[in-house]
């Protein structure tokens, strides 16, 4: 791997400065990129500035993990950082710039072309995962009296940026009117004009909508870039696919990570002190509900040491319980992540898991239960109620597992929380917590009633 012959260059003393340089500009830059966090920081910094080109740093920057990007634009010079920036994409140097504390977004943008700082501190104002935080301000636009042989001439001498296949058709003021694609512009007389080619209608979102919505609609439209509007229906720039692909995967991580109660940033990335403090919080909470859950057991002690068997199922009863539960949030989980489940199908959805894991409980519940019953005599020296115990302990255990499972995640949406927390700790602390009171009460009732 290329990555690691530069490691070995960096660590042997008889490298060149020649050969490092050669060595470094022929690899991959992106490849470099993804794997620049198993250098140390001055290595990092060293492979950035024997970079050949400030188009190749200026991707490695964008491309690499948040802290490698941090250590190296800590070394440079404000003023030479903010000449890269102003050669990025809008959008790409909008999420840099984030990533700094206010003071130095300021003295940044002070220092960058007029033009575009004041583009950026458009687009800094929007959530990054929001259509305005993800827009390019860069599309083809064109007026209704310009003809195709002028868009052509246009379009033939406009090289400074990627030019999309869509042609967005506005009024004098800005509003959006229709569209055409390349196709169509290439199939029409020379001298048609717009307004009479062009196609009305077509997808559109707003400047706060979410990455989930317009990555849905750009997969039911099949798009590769979707117009953004304001409230007055004039366009303010486009999202491409790449930078919905992109957030899309930054919020999958960002889900799964949350899930298991961990960083919301790459892991493999992060430094040590980093990871302990962003994962403290959530064993904390794990170290919370198992106190609560010692507390519990601790109230039925007499039944405890009176059935002293029933204490063996209790792994068994919440480990299910615990499972079922986690299968519910997580579908729930991803369905609101890819947009599946909407606001018209998310109850038909809840009741589902809930018919599904209550269903599963029975099942396992009455297989467990007799199971129990009959090796509970000669193997367990216990009374054969033991199964009772176990089977209606693990059915009722189970359906308040898939409850949890399946409305934690809507409950949090409502509160404009992550659902993916849900999916979590919050679930697993709950289900033990839940399974342990519902399983020593049931115990306690049957065998001390009978």
């Amino acid at each position: 791997m290329p990555l690691e012959k530069i490691k070995l260059m960096l660590q042997s003393p008889d490298t060149s400065s020649h050969d490092f340089s050669e060595t470094v500009n022929q690899s991959n830059h992106f490849e470099i990129a993804r794997l620049l966090h198993k250098l140390s920081t001055d290595e990092k910094i060293k492979v950035f500035e024997e970079l050949d080109s400030d188009a190749k740093r200026q991707d490695l920057l964008y491309e690499t993990d948040l802290d490698s990007r941090m250590e190296i634009q800590e070394s440079l010079d404000l003023g030479y950082l903010a000449g890269l920036l102003d050669e990025m994409p809008e959008d790409e140097a909008t999420d840099l710039l984030k990533e700094h504390d206010e003071e130095t977004q300021k003295e940044l943008l002070s220092k960058m072309e007029s033009r575009d700082a004041e583009v950026i501190k458009d687009l800094i104002t929007y959530s990054e995962e929001t259509a305005g935080g993800l827009m390019t301000p860069h599309f083809n636009k064109v007026f209704t009296d310009q003809t195709a042989t002028d868009i052509l001439v246009h379009l033939k001498t406009e090289s400074k940026h990627d030019t999309a296949p869509y042609f967005y058709v506005v009024e004098d003021s800005g509003e959006l009117l229709g569209y055409f694609e390349l196709r169509d512009l290439l199939n029409v007389p020379a001298f048609s004009k717009a307004s009479n080619f062009m196609r009305t209608g077509g997808e559109r979102v707003q400047l706060q909508d979410s990455c989930d919505k317009i990555a849905n609609l750009m997969d039911q439209g099949n798009l590769s870039a979707i117009p953004v509007v304001d409230e007055k229906n004039k366009i303010q720039g486009i999202v491409t696919f790449d930078d919905v692909i992109r957030m899309m995967q930054d919020i999958a991580s960002e889900d799964i990570y949350t899930m298991v109660g961990t960083a919301k940033v790459d892991p493999f990335a992060k430094r040590i002190r980093g990871k302990i403090i962003a994962r403290a919080p959530w064993l904390l909470t794990t170290f919370l509900g198992g106190m609560v859950s010692a507390a519990i057991m601790a109230s039925f002690e007499a039944s405890i040491i009176e059935f002293a068997t029933i204490i063996l199922f209790v792994p068994f009863v919440i480990g299910l319980a615990g499972n079922v539960g986690i299968q519910g949030a997580t579908v729930i989980v991803r369905g609101l992540a890819t947009g599946d489940i909407q606001s018209d199908n998310l109850q038909t959805v809840v009741r589902s898991e809930l018919f599904v894991g209550i269903s599963n409980g029975v099942i396992f519940g009455v297989l467990c239960g007799a199971l129990i019953s009959a090796i509970a005599s000669p193997i367990l020296h216990s009374t054969p109620l033991l199964g009772i115990v176990v089977g209606v302990g693990i059915i009722m255990a189970v359906a308040m597992a898939a409850l949890i499972g399946s409305l934690m995640p809507s409950i949090f949406l409502k509160m404009g929380i992550d659902p993916a927390i849900a999916a979590g700790p919050v679930v697993t602390v709950s289900n033990d917590i839940l399974g342990i009171l519902i399983y020593l009460t049931t115990a306690r009732l049957i065998l001390t009633t009978v």
